[in-house]
Parts: structure tokens; sequence; C-alpha cells
């Protein structure tokens, strides 16, 4: 079964919550924000851009 990239975000957000609720933080005052940047905007192993690099995992942004 492949996991969209939608249920991907969601399932993190979940997460975040979750792990900060045992801080005492409520659910409801959690908000988050993704900033998705291309991977030609990342500078990675010693100055390439991100795209011209195996990273070894898929970036879908």
């Amino acid at each position: 079964m492949t996991v969209s990239q939608g249920d991907s975000k969601r399932n993190l957000y979940a997460e975040i919550v979750d792990r900060l609720s045992v801080f005492g933080i409520p659910r409801g005052d959690v908000t988050i924000t993704l900033r998705e940047i291309p991977t030609e905007n990342w500078g990675v192993r010693g100055g390439r851009a991100a795209c011209d690099v195996d990273l070894g995992f898929e970036v879908d942004v």
C-alpha cells in the first residue's frame, strides 16, 4: 500500500502534536507550517545542488 504525500503530511502533523502533548502543550495550541523548498535550492555535500545528488531517498516537492 502506497501512502500519498498528503497522508504523509497528515501523519507528520499528528505525530508532532502527540509528542508535544507529553510536555503539556495543548493540541489546539499547536500550529504547523511546512515550507517546502525545491531541491535545486538546497546546498548539500560540498556545495552541490541536492537535485544533482543521489540523496538515497526521494524528495517530491
